[in-house]
């Protein structure tokens, strides 16, 4: 039997993501493929959600705020105030990145 016994860092700071306390718009939506939390995300050809990406960003369409399976239905919050280091990006790109699209859809990031 082996015991992990490396040490371990626990913090008791608690990691926000939604910044703002007003009203958000939110919408249900079947997901192409697997999608994380906080990642913000488009609509694909078919009307399912994708991942943004570079290529994809003008067809932004809000935030997931959980983690959403291929072919699964899950919520999208289309408006709302949050945190950009909380967001779940693909590789290469920043929360600069996509503030503007975000902003012109009613998301703004702190």
């Amino acid at each position: 039997m082996s015991m992990d016994l490396s040490v371990k860092k626990f913090s008791t700071e608690p990691g926000y993501f939604e910044a703002g306390i007003g009203p958000v718009a939110k919408a249900v939506k079947v997901a192409a493929a697997d999608i994380p939390a906080h990642a913000p995300v488009a609509l694909d050809g078919d009307g399912k959600l994708t991942l943004l990406t570079a290529d994809n960003k003008a067809s932004v369409y809000g935030l997931v705020p959980d983690s959403i399976r291929a072919d699964e239905e899950g919520p999208v919050w289309l408006t709302g105030e949050y945190f950009a280091d909380s967001l779940v990006l693909p590789e290469g790109m920043t929360a600069a990145d996509v503030e503007t699209v975000l902003r012109n859809i009613g998301i703004f990031l702190k």
